[in-house]
């Protein structure tokens, strides 16, 4: 899908978009439909994006039982490729309306917020998006139709989002290598605050090495004009204290072990940036977005 959407872009700017929708007409392997094709009075790319969107649906009953779900995620997976192209407004109001007629067949509904959660929400999801997702959480929260711990599954992923959304001021209490509580207000002065939450896993370590010997970063660090503080997942022990102290001499060391169930860590390692009033700028980052955020040749 991402050749055909790269060929519409291509050709958008060359004035030749009309020709890409022939591939678009035809079904595509593995797929469930061919899809809309968008009439020459949609002129520009998100037009046209905005055309396939909402009729993106119309050719398929979602209420019969779903037979072939690699087909269903293929298909609605392509359905949100067209999201970053397209108008807001027209996305949750497809989106909407897909999770509406969903609700007529209970698994078909449970079978789409698991589709959504991993294109939208998960750790592998190509499109991250709070508010489209949302609009499939919240149905399946509150559906009397799917089982009680499905809809706690979904209420518990709301309740993160909401707890961190961009914009809104973070105050988290941590313990510190010292064995005391601490607070994110607590800290110095900066211009903006990185938050590094780690787990146990390979892939924290190597990204705590990563970040700890980042040039761009350390520069920022040691100016005082960015804090990093690092958040381990775990339960304060003093052999935890002993090892995380070595971490690095420009960090704040702290350890949360609430933090995993509280907070919106869709991947880990997980950074999150706030501002000089520990506002929420950007969350869920990698420390591959971080390190391309602080030094732009990287």
């Amino acid at each position: 899908m991402k050749r055909i959407l790269l060929l519409i872009t291509t050709l958008a700017i060359s004035g030749a978009v009309a020709m890409a929708q022939d591939v678009l007409a035809e079904q595509q392997p593995g797929t469930l439909f061919a899809y809309p094709l968008a009439p020459d009075t949609c002129s520009t790319l998100e037009g046209r994006c905005n055309y396939i969107i909402s009729h993106f649906w119309d050719n398929y009953d979602i209420s019969r039982p779903i037979t072939d779900d690699a087909a269903f995620e293929r298909t609605f997976r392509d359905f949100v490729d067209f999201f970053r192209y397209a108008h807001r407004n027209i996305v949750l109001s497809s989106v909407r309306n897909l999770v509406n007629k969903a609700q007529s067949n209970a698994a078909n509904l449970q079978k789409l917020g698991e589709v959504a959660e991993r294109a939208l929400y998960g750790s592998d999801a190509e499109y991250w998006s709070d508010e489209v997702y949302v609009a499939f959480a919240k149905t399946l929260a509150a559906s009397k139709q799917l089982p009680r711990d499905v809809r706690d599954h979904y209420a518990a992923q709301l309740a993160r989002i909401n707890a961190v959304q961009v914009g809104s001021q973070l105050d988290l209490e941590y313990v510190g290598i010292d064995g005391l509580k601490h607070r994110l207000n607590e800290l110095p002065e900066a211009k903006s605050y990185i938050l590094l939450f780690l787990d146990d896993s390979t892939d924290s370590m190597i990204g705590r090495l990563r970040l700890s010997t980042d040039v761009a970063l350390n520069a920022l660090l040691n100016t005082g004009e960015v804090v990093l503080v690092c958040l381990c997942g775990n339960k304060y022990s003093a052999d935890w204290a002993t090892t995380a102290a070595g971490y690095a001499d420009n960090w704040t060391i702290g350890c949360s072990e609430d933090m995993i169930r509280e907070l919106d860590l869709r991947v880990m390692p997980c950074c999150y940036v706030l501002d000089g009033q520990q506002n929420i700028v950007n969350k869920s980052l990698s420390v591959e977005g971080l390190m391309s955020a602080v030094n732009p040749n990287y």
